[in-house]
């Protein structure tokens, strides 16, 4: 007789949901703070010439350690949850080793060129007290990298809390730390490498934590009722880092060319008043990233056990739940954000209201299109989500450098805006003829209904939910 099917896993809870998605919030936002307060010390600590040799740094580090983590992150976030049930002892064990396998041939591969190559670039960049800082950037990088793989893992797990504590509070909190400790001793003039090393010792007091909280996985490796899947072969992983590598760095082109083609064609004044309200608009984008925290593991397994149903249903459920977060942000916007611009930065940035609700309509879209993206990213269509995320970045560049000289903040604002658009649109569109599944938000009255009584509470499902665990 032929062995009965595995029983399905159950839906994910709204409750979970909601949970991860307020420690997550809380989290990246107490983090910011966090951040902001280190500046203001950071400026009083050190003198000009060494802040700007920190920030420099700081930059390149980041950047470095992006390139050295090579979507293997995102490659954790899509195979350790098919790795999970009946059998996922070992299957899990095989693919932390092909993961860890391959960090490390990254790193062999990139980091002896970047040693000996850092100096130069240091020089060119006006900056030859950096040119001996290649052991403080490999160092930073390595364990940023091998951190943003370790967090992807356990967010597989939906270790929600952990993953936002370690991301945003923990590293920010050891740096604050290390700057009162400066600021503490009277010092005013803290040189460049004493400030990277406090940054360097919260990226390994990170990577540490984050190695100790790994283990906690091991009891969830077989909790799903279903039978797990073996990891693919390392040579099929390294194709799915690759391209999904690739595609991380067509986003960092798309989402940070503005400012600088903007730099290029105009004044220092329009810079910063588009600079400024930029950061506005982040409130708006923090809801899209809790949707991307949350979801991205789910489609994986979903997709993998061939749910389709349910798959649609959870990417058309976020987004529409965040869709109705950022619809209350943008009428927030129209309404308020002419006095939030005078109260917080002065009456000489009102300019950029209007630059705001362009940027406001352009992220609003992205949130209502769902996780397009990380489905086709889960599902294995990587490679032509690279070329789509490529295309837009293209189109997005061209088009900034067409309208930042003829219309400056705005014109920028405009192609932000719609290369957003533009690119979820083709994203959704794939999604659906690729996987079979839509991911934009529900149309019907009733579903929106549903989905905002998830987002209180108080509603009545949350209490059914509550009453049922």
């Amino acid at each position: 007789m032929p062995a009965a099917p595995p029983p399905k896993a159950p839906a994910l809870s709204a409750r979970s949901l909601w949970r991860g998605g307020i420690v997550y919030g809380a989290s990246h936002f107490l983090g910011m703070g966090l951040g902001f307060v280190s500046s203001m010390i950071l400026v009083r600590v050190a003198q000009q010439p060494s802040v700007a040799s920190y920030l420099l740094l700081l930059q390149a580090t980041l950047a470095l350690a992006l390139l050295l983590e090579l979507g293997l992150g995102q490659a954790a976030l899509r195979f350790a949850p098919i790795c999970r049930g009946e059998g996922g002892e070992a299957a899990t064990r095989v693919l932390r080793r092909r993961l860890l396998a391959l960090e490390l041939g990254v790193w062999a591969v990139v980091a002896p060129p970047v040693f000996f190559v850092w100096p130069i670039v240091a020089r060119r960049l006006e900056a030859p007290e950096l040119a001996g800082a290649a052991p403080f950037l490999l160092a930073t990088a390595m364990l940023g990298s091998f951190s943003r793989i370790l967090d992807s893992y356990l967010r597989a797990f939906r270790f929600y809390t952990s993953s936002a504590v370690l991301t945003h509070f923990l590293p920010r909190a050891v740096l604050l730390g290390g700057f009162l400790v400066l600021l503490g001793s009277g010092m005013h003039d803290a040189p460049w490498s004493a400030l990277i090393s406090l940054f360097l010792i919260g990226q390994f007091v990170t990577t540490l934590a984050y190695a100790l909280r790994l283990p906690g996985t091991t009891a969830a490796e077989t909790s799903e009722p279903r039978i797990a899947m073996a990891p693919p072969p390392t040579g099929e992983i390294f194709n799915t880092t690759f391209a999904m590598g690739l595609r991380s760095a067509a986003s960092i082109l798309m989402i940070s060319s503005d400012l600088w083609i903007l730099s290029w064609a105009r004044s220092h004044e329009e810079v910063a008043v588009y600079g400024v309200v930029t950061r506005i608009v982040q409130v708006m984008e923090a809801l899209t990233l809790i949707a991307n925290f949350l979801i991205p593991q789910e489609f994986a397994m979903l997709y993998a056990d061939g749910r389709k149903n349910e798959l649609e249903r959870l990417a058309r459920t976020a987004a529409t739940a965040v869709g109705i977060l950022s619809l209350g942000s943008l009428l927030g916007i129209v309404v308020l954000g002419r006095p939030l611009i005078r109260l917080a930065f002065g009456a000489s940035y009102l300019s950029g209201w209007g630059i705001l609700l362009i940027l406001a309509v352009g992220i609003f879209w992205d949130a209502a299109s769902g996780g397009a993206g990380y489905l086709l990213q889960m599902t294995g269509n990587h490679v032509v989500l690279f070329l789509l995320t490529l295309g837009g970045a293209t189109f997005n560049v061209a088009l900034n450098l067409f309208l930042a000289p003829r219309l400056g903040g705005y014109g920028v604002a405009v192609a932000t805006s719609l290369t957003l658009i533009g690119l979820n649109m083709a994203m959704v569109a794939t999604a659906r003829r690729r996987v079979g599944v839509k991911t934009f938000v529900y149309f019907r009255l009733a579903e929106w209904r549903r989905i905002f009584r998830l987002l209180l509470p108080i509603g009545r499902e949350w209490g059914r939910e509550r009453r049922d665990s």
